[in-house]
């Protein structure tokens, strides 16, 4: 079987892009996992389509003689991130995909949707970092199955107006830890009271239908209260606007003023620098509890599997989030309504001496259950043979003409 990705070498989200590797930025590889189980299966064969604007250093270029380097930018990216050029096989135009082929597109990059026909192939659109970007030219290319870490379908207040058109299967898959993040240390011996993590962000396309810019307003809550919530939480929060506000770059700008705001991000923002100064498993391993505020679209953060894989006991909001991956309040994770005063109570309620034995066997309930059905191999497992399920109804429903 084949999986298609398209630009492999530029999907920040898959491998460390030479974007990230020059500028020495901090990046995630949230779906790492899904690229290392993948290759590691031999009846897999994975294919890396570089379209016209495979160049990731300059997706937005449409300059020939920059774009040739597109290839050689794919082959520097597979060996600096220790991937041999003989497992990743390069098609280089559309004609190569097959009619039996998997493809698998990623919503936030625009490059991607390069295609001057649709595929005649199995297509499925990961909308990880869900945002309403790309909604129309996601539209033409008519995905056969969506998925994401939620189910943005049922969640995002507006997705009828954005993916109105969308009426097949949305599958949610869980987030995954990296391997680092282990318990450590002894439950008896940590801190008494919750750590909250996580980033704070603002894109612009909330103001419409939430009335704040706020991405993770729960985040944002515990970030204007540390001081008042100090006896029950220490905030590690960052926000994103306060720390590393970037130049303004308006359309009107001339293109030199452009060049420099754009060396200026890359050169000297702190790229939150604080926040990933400290061990994040180290922190988790200091508290009981752990608090990762979640979005307001509707996605709660990946730091709630680390802190649950690193023996914290999590404080989530009781909307549904977490029931969506098999676990249950009380048992895996400690809910809690939204508001400060009920976070408050229910940690404060777990601190007292005589709810200690409840609060560790939360603790680890929730983390054998991530450990269990949240690492790397088992939900990449899990995903392809979704895809694989999903493919065949295709296949039977669109023989190859």
């Amino acid at each position: 079987m084949r999986i298609v990705f398209v630009n492999l070498h530029g999907n920040e989200f898959l491998v460390k892009t030479l974007n990230k590797i020059i500028f020495k930025q901090s990046v995630a590889i949230k779906h790492k996992y899904i690229l290392e189980y993948l290759l590691s299966r031999d009846d897999v064969e994975v294919c890396s389509y570089i379209n016209k604007r495979g160049l990731s250093l300059s997706y937005s270029t449409q300059n020939r003689f920059l774009q040739s380097f597109r290839f050689l930018e794919h082959r520097i990216t597979m060996w600096k991130n220790g991937i041999p050029q003989r497992k990743i096989k390069v098609l280089k135009s559309e004609k190569d995909i097959r009619h039996d082929d998997i493809v698998i597109v990623y919503q936030l990059f625009g490059s991607q949707f390069e295609f001057t026909h649709r595929p005649d192939a199995f297509i499925a659109l990961s909308q990880l970092h869900f945002s309403v970007d790309h909604a129309s030219r996601a539209k033409a290319l008519d995905p056969d199955l969506m998925y994401n870490e939620s189910n943005m379908q049922k969640r995002f207040i507006a997705f009828d107006e954005h993916f109105g058109w969308f009426n097949k299967p949305y599958l949610v898959i869980p987030f995954v830890f990296a391997d680092r993040f282990k318990s450590i240390k002894p439950f008896a011996q940590r801190l008494n009271k919750a750590v909250s993590v996580g980033t704070i962000t603002y894109p612009l396309y909330l103001l419409k239908y939430y009335g704040t810019q706020c991405l993770q307003p729960a985040r944002k809550q515990i970030y204007d209260n540390a001081e008042e919530l100090k006896p029950w939480i220490d905030c590690n929060n960052s926000d994103y606007l306060a720390e590393d506000k970037p130049y303004n770059t308006n359309a009107s700008a001339n293109p030199v003023r452009k060049l420099f705001n754009r060396l200026h991000d890359k050169f000297f923002l702190g790229h939150q620098k604080k926040y990933y100064s400290f061990d994040m498993v180290q922190k988790f391993n200091d508290y009981k509890m752990c608090v990762v505020g979640e979005d307001i679209i509707g996605l709660p953060g990946i730091g709630f599997v680390e802190g649950m894989a690193s023996g914290c006991a999590y404080v989530g909001q009781t909307v549904g989030y977490y029931e969506d991956y098999g676990m249950k309040e009380g048992v895996h994770y400690i809910g809690y309504d939204g508001s400060l005063d009920d976070l408050k109570a229910k940690i404060g309620y777990y601190q007292q001496p005589e709810h200690q034995a409840e609060l560790e066997a939360i603790a680890t309930a929730g983390c054998q259950f991530v450990r269990s059905h949240f690492n790397g191999p088992a939900a990449a497992e899990s995903l392809l043979n979704h895809l694989l399920d999903a493919q065949r109804r295709w296949l039977a429903e669109h023989p190859q003409s």
